[in-house]
Order: structure tokens, then C-alpha cells, then sequence
């Protein structure tokens, strides 16, 4: 019988947050209504092209990352979307975790970041339910004198 502690991770396990607390001490809460979430990281080049070889050469320099999350917005009391959209209008840095499981679970990882929600798109289609993007990037953000840079997280 197959070890189903190594099997592939579906999205739906899959779990996206923002911090309401501290960096030292965080209370994630859930984005319980994100239906797609996704993120990139890239990176800027640095040309390292001579005369010495026939071949174009580079090397990674900044990094960057991009986080996109629709949201499957509700009537009436929807307070992670109140949250979120005050957030964007405000361009207030909010701490996300994007995350391959729950962050109560040891072993989970992915990506933490204090970032800048730069984009809010709201989809009205006639047969499906109200949608909302949300197109998210680092931001600078400094924590007890420290500047907190995105990072890859794993809950131990």
C-alpha cells in the first residue's frame, strides 16, 4: 500500500493567510473564501556577457514575487474581504503566508512576505457567483528595527 504521507498535495489542502498579530508571534487567519490562489517568484538578470565565450551569460540578481488570490466575495458580513479591500485602498503592508497546508501543522511551507495588495478586480459574470482578485507584492516593511524580507517558511 502506497505511504499517503507522500502523495501529491491537492489545492484544497493547500492554505493562504494574513497575520493579524506580530512577526514574533503571528495569529494567521484563513482566507477561508480564496477559491485560486497562485505565486511566482522571478528573478532580475545581470548580463555577464565577454568577448571571451560565444555565449550569453547571466546571473539571477533581484528577486521578485508576485502573489494573486481570487476570492469568492459574500453579502453582508464578509470580514476578511472588508479587511482585505480597506488594505488595498489604504495601501497598509499586510503579512501573507501562502502555504501547502494548515499553519497548525508541522512540516507545512511556503511563502511569507509583508506585501502591498496593488490590484483589486471584482468579476460579475452573469452565470457564475462574485469574484474578486487580488494581485499582491512585497512591500518594505521593518519590524523591531529589522526589514523584513519575503521568505520561505516552514512551520516546525
Amino acid at each position: 500500500m502506497a505511504n499517503q504521507t507522500q502523495r501529491p498535495v491537492t489545492g484544497l489542502e493547500c492554505k493562504s493567510y494574513y497575520n493579524a498579530g506580530t512577526y514574533a508571534s503571528p495569529t494567521w487567519t484563513e482566507l477561508t473564501r480564496a477559491i485560486n490562489v497562485s505565486y511566482g517568484i522571478t528573478k532580475d538578470e545581470a548580463d555577464q556577457r565577454s568577448r571571451s565565450s560565444g555565449w550569453a551569460k547571466a546571473k539571477g540578481v533581484h528577486k521578485a514575487l508576485e502573489i494573486t488570490i481570487t476570492y469568492r466575495k459574500k453579502q453582508g458580513t464578509d470580514t476578511v474581504f472588508d479587511f482585505l479591500q480597506a488594505a488595498c485602498l489604504a495601501g497598509t503592508a499586510v503579512e501573507f503566508a501562502i502555504l501547502d497546508g494548515s499553519s497548525s501543522s508541522s512540516g507545512v511551507q511556503g511563502v511569507r512576505a509583508y506585501c502591498e495588495i496593488f490590484g483589486l478586480e471584482d468579476t460579475q459574470d452573469l452565470a457564475s457567483t462574485e469574484e474578486v482578485q487580488f494581485t499582491i507584492k512585497p512591500t518594505y516593511y521593518e519590524d523591531s528595527g529589522t526589514e523584513r524580507d519575503p521568505e520561505w517558511y516552514e512551520i516546525s
